[in-house]
């Protein structure tokens, strides 16, 4: 793709409507770009501010998903910026081939860490629109997400290591539709990247169905009315997070919570401090069931223990403490798997999806560890899973015969306390994947499939 001259690339972004201004920000400001509308979009118009654009630099990390696709946007944003004369840093990830969106997004976030670190970046700004904000809400209540999740992504949001994100976009009220008719007008241009547009991600369906119907069935501006509602329950998450901390409920050095202040108080306060102890260790959309223990005990002044996405959380003299080193005992009994949803206590997320012929040349090239993420063939209705038992062996996809699971981990070197945490999801009884090695041979993909079995583990990280 050709970019326009740079001086006709200049007048173009020169046209394109000003951005609010920028919260007061020491040092350059980062820019994340992608390639995609978008961020183009964004980058343009905060260039079209002259007392903007010296400070700038972008940030664009290649994801590797894509092929040589994916290498062509990192020349497009590096010829994108010469053009414009702003800075450029392009980071790539280590793997390649298709992975969850979790997994990408903590690769990307890591790269924007160290640029931060490197170059002293305390304000980044990420190209979020008031689209996002709808296919966000939709799928955070669908989820059952507390108020900071249904909040997000919030125009301005700051983080636990100092640095903040600016969604300037959202601030301006502007839409998908909105950017590419300013983009086309002028005569900007920018890399489409076509699996936006494939059913496989959540998000991706849902941004299909609102296309389809969402203006008739919700009424012309319907973006702008969910962009209020998220922000009225932003305000509310932060009067209960400023009424925690007038009781001193906040996270300590040590990460424990003191909880005593919180007996006999609402449930909306309880259940904000929890989820903020929870997001504050990494562990982000709990489910009703495994918070209720805690919440209770919490109203009461009691004690009460709960595995959260894997984790053992434990609530005792007044003080909300994580377990680490305590891994939950999972035991003989099987429980059903839900899917498309995660399941707090195995810390698995189960999902149908469609294996296309690109992400089918990733798993075939082996690109995609199952230490984190597998794709299987397997009923959905037969999905359960239990703790490990004695004697547990099956046959993992690449080996010639069967093997006992515990040879299989102590073969991956993962840490004896971590095996023991670990979920083994079964089949219709037999054993389908255990996080952390190869599924089982009889699950295999033989090509592009519809109707395929994500299975994504959402523990910590093994080894």
């Amino acid at each position: 793709m050709n970019l326009p001259s740079p001086a006709a690339l200049r007048a173009a972004a020169s046209r394109l409507p000003r951005l609010p201004s920028a919260p007061a920000a020491a040092g350059p400001v980062a820019v994340a770009v992608s390639g995609g509308a978008d961020s183009v979009y964004l980058l343009c118009a905060l260039w079209a501010d002259e007392a903007m654009r010296p400070r700038l630099r972008v940030l664009h990390f290649d994801h590797r998903v894509r092929g040589e696709a994916s290498a062509e946007d990192a020349r497009f944003v590096a010829a994108l910026c010469d053009a414009l004369g702003v800075p450029c840093a392009l980071g790539v990830r280590a793997g390649q081939g298709a992975a969850s969106e979790a997994y990408l997004r903590r690769a990307r976030d890591a790269f924007f860490a160290e640029q931060r670190q490197a170059v002293g970046l305390e304000l980044l700004c990420t190209a979020h629109h008031l689209d996002d904000v709808v296919e966000n809400l939709l799928l955070r209540l669908a989820r059952g997400a507390g108020l900071a999740g249904l909040a997000a992504p919030r125009a301005l949001q700051e983080f636990r290591d100092g640095h903040r994100r600016w969604r300037p976009l959202i601030a301006a009220g502007i839409t998908k539709e909105a950017l590419l008719a300013g983009l086309r007008s002028a005569g900007i241009p920018w890399r489409e990247d076509a699996s936006n547009a494939q059913p496989i991600a959540t998000r991706n369906r849902i941004r299909g169905w609102l296309a389809e119907g969402g203006e008739v069935a919700l009424g012309a501006g319907y973006a702008e009315g969910f962009a209020r509602s998220a922000g009225i329950v932003g305000e509310a998450q932060a009067a209960l997070a400023a009424w925690a901390a007038e009781l001193g409920c906040v996270v300590d050095a040590a990460g424990r919570l003191p909880v005593g202040p919180l007996k006999g108080k609402p449930s909306a306060l309880v259940q904000e401090c929890l989820r903020g102890f929870l997001h504050h260790h990494g562990i982000g959309e709990p489910g009703a069931e495994s918070l209720r223990p805690l919440a209770e005990a919490i109203l009461t002044g009691g004690a009460a223990q709960s595995v959260v996405r894997g984790r053992v959380v434990r609530v005792k003299d007044g003080s909300l403490t994580l377990l680490d080193a305590s891994p939950p005992a999972f035991g003989p009994a099987e429980r059903l798997l839900p899917i498309g949803r995660p399941d707090d206590e195995s810390g698995l997320l189960a999902e149908v999806v469609d294996i296309d012929a690109t992400l089918w040349a990733s798993l075939s090239r082996g690109d995609i560890s199952p230490a984190r993420e597998v794709y299987v063939v397997a009923p959905s209705a037969t999905l359960s899973w239990r703790g490990r038992a004695e004697g547990d062996r099956y046959q993992p996809l690449g080996s010639p015969g069967s093997a006992k699971l515990s040879d299989l981990l102590i073969n991956r070197k993962i840490p004896a306390e971590q095996r023991e945490a670990l979920p083994v999801v079964l089949s219709a009884g037999s054993i389908l994947w255990v996080p952390g090695v190869p599924p089982a041979a009889a699950a295999r993909l033989d090509g592009p499939t519809r109707g395929a079995l994500r299975l994504t583990w959402l523990g910590p990280c093994l080894g």
